[in-house]
This record gives structure tokens, C-alpha cells and sequence, in this order.
């Protein structure tokens, strides 16, 4: 028997706005982004940091988006069957004699 499971619109809502925003922000001061992040040493961090921020907003709202059109990750309970292995006779050379010297 199945749970049914609450589809996440509130969640969906919520990332897609911050998705939105965070593209928003990013092309509306693209210049100042650009003279941030040239500034070299310590700033150097800050592209990085930008895109780990777009990578887990943008990630989770995509999560939501999918669950929220009914499109999950089948869950198994049990291993596939796999193919049975068996045993490969191969020919293997035979040692030569060692000769003595």
C-alpha cells in the first residue's frame, strides 16, 4: 500500500522565487559582479560561492519541480536479478622447464 504524499507547491514557490531572484540580481549588476570578482586574492572566492549558491537553489527548486509533476525516483526494495556468473575455461600456457645451469 502507497502513501499518497502532500505535493510540495509552497516549496516550489518558494525556490522558483529564489531562482528567479538570484538570475535576476546576477544580470541586473553584472558589471558589479565583474569588478567584484577581478579583484583577485581573497575575492577570488566569491565565483566559487556564487555559483555553490545557484547550484543548491537552483538544484532544489528543480527537485520540487519534478516531484510537483508526479516525476520520483522509483524506490526498490529488493536488488535487480543480475546474470549469473559462470566459470570461463581459458587455456593457460604450461610452464616451461626451468633449465639448471
Amino acid at each position: 500500500m502507497q502513501k499518497k504524499r502532500n505535493k510540495p507547491v509552497g516549496k516550489t514557490i518558494l525556490w522558483g522565487a529564489l531562482s528567479l531572484g538570484l538570475y535576476a540580481a546576477v544580470f541586473s549588476h553584472g558589471t558589479t559582479l565583474t569588478r567584484l570578482f577581478a579583484q583577485g586574492s581573497w575575492y577570488a572566492i566569491l565565483p566559487i560561492a556564487t555559483v555553490f549558491l545557484f547550484s543548491l537553489v537552483h538544484g532544489a527548486f528543480a527537485s520540487y519541480i519534478w516531484s510537483l509533476l508526479g516525476i520520483e525516483a522509483r524506490k526498490q526494495l529488493q536488488p535487480r536479478p543480475t546474470a549469473q556468473k559462470r566459470a570461463v575455461k581459458r587455456k593457460r600456457p604450461r610452464p616451461q622447464p626451468q633449465l639448471q645451469a
